[in-house]
């Protein structure tokens, strides 16, 4: 990540009302690095270009951190390449990330940004339903539709939890999954994109 990519990375992140220090900064670029390497040989992203990377993956991650900051747990599933769940992990290394992944070369992807950036992550080769735990905070990036994610993910958030659902921010507003709370939703631009994070609290 040259000089250049670095300051759009801190600039973006300072938008969004994160400040990352100079180990997130260091531990981004690693990611970054490690993320074009294994492109190469299996299917991560189709977006290749640093620069884009950091808008559409990085600081689309990052914008959720403003609303996870009081949680100890929290699950993304459907994590591919990480994103969400190991951009935050960097971003709040006393948050214990789980990572659920049914692509065995994703997971193991995964696994590498936990031995050498994020060790508070945790990559789980599963599908949602396959779980029997409960979470602070339960999202998912691009592996549903936002209302197909909710009916999803709400058996895996504990009382209190957040269910978080990541949209465009044009999208229709989604309804309340029964036992949950709409809250104020979070909107923000990276670039020319407008997205909208929509939290749900369980009752």
């Amino acid at each position: 990540m040259d000089a250049a990519i670095k300051e759009r990375l801190r600039r973006g992140a300072a938008a969004l009302e994160l400040a990352l220090d100079k180990s997130q900064l260091a531990q981004l670029d690693r990611y970054l690095a490690l993320l074009l390497t294994w492109n190469r040989k299996i299917n991560l992203t189709a977006i290749v270009e640093p620069a884009e990377i950091v808008d559409r993956h990085f600081l689309d991650s990052l914008a959720v951190a403003p609303l996870v900051d009081r949680a100890a747990t929290l699950v993304d599933v459907g994590s591919g390449a990480g994103f969400p769940g190991a951009v935050l992990a960097i971003a709040r290394p006393t948050l214990h990330v789980t990572c659920v992944e049914s692509i065995h070369k994703k997971v193991a992807f995964l696994q590498t940004l936990r031995f050498e950036i994020a060790p508070n992550l945790e990559p789980v080769c599963a599908r949602a339903e396959q779980l029997d735990r409960r979470f602070d905070v339960a999202i998912s990036r691009a592996t549903w539709d936002p209302p197909e994610w909710l009916a999803h993910g709400a058996p895996l958030v504990a009382p209190g939890g957040l269910l978080i659902a990541m949209q465009t921010a044009d999208s229709p507003e989604l309804a309340a999954p029964p036992g949950f709370t709409r809250e104020p939703a979070r909107d923000y631009r990276i670039g020319d994109r407008a997205r909208r994070i929509q939290p749900f609290r369980h009752d």
